[in-house]
């Protein structure tokens, strides 16, 4: 059965020319547990503007995968040590990236906990940025 919990998101992208652009929000979703993986499911505008993206993480013991669905479309895995592709499909249109996940720590359990994801991106075979996302989720205290 699925929980209803707060999740945070806090992001960094760090650029060659030493500039960072960061992102924090927060939003309601749910976290449940089937066979041995975790579910998180919310809904995000931040990263979209103001159209809405469900988002939803499938977490492993040792993969997280990402999958936007709305304003926003792509699937994005993050493995340590595994450069993963994907296709960020918006609006506007497409964009061919891939991830290298240097380092991943999941501490999460039916209750919560947080993940942390440190990464490198990039476009066309071209690096773009380092990328670092802390993801907090907690159970949401009753209204």
């Amino acid at each position: 059965m699925a929980k209803e919990v707060l999740i945070q998101i806090a992001s960094t992208q760090s650029y060659e020319e030493g500039s960072e652009e960061r992102l924090e929000f927060s939003a309601a979703g749910t976290l449940h547990k089937r066979e041995g993986s975790y579910y998180i499911v919310y809904r995000d505008s931040a990263t979209a503007g103001t159209a809405e993206v469900t988002t939803s993480l499938k977490v492993e013991p040792a993969k997280v995968t990402l999958n936007r669905m709305g304003a926003i479309d792509q699937k994005q895995i993050f493995e340590q040590g595994v450069r993963h592709s994907s296709t960020y499909v918006t609006p506007q249109g497409s964009l061919f990236l891939q991830v290298l996940t240097e380092e991943m720590k999941i501490d999460l359990t039916e209750q919560g906990g947080n993940i942390t994801l440190k990464y490198n991106l990039f476009f066309n075979e071209q690096w773009v940025s380092h990328n670092s996302l802390r993801i907090n989720i907690k159970e949401d205290a009753p209204q």
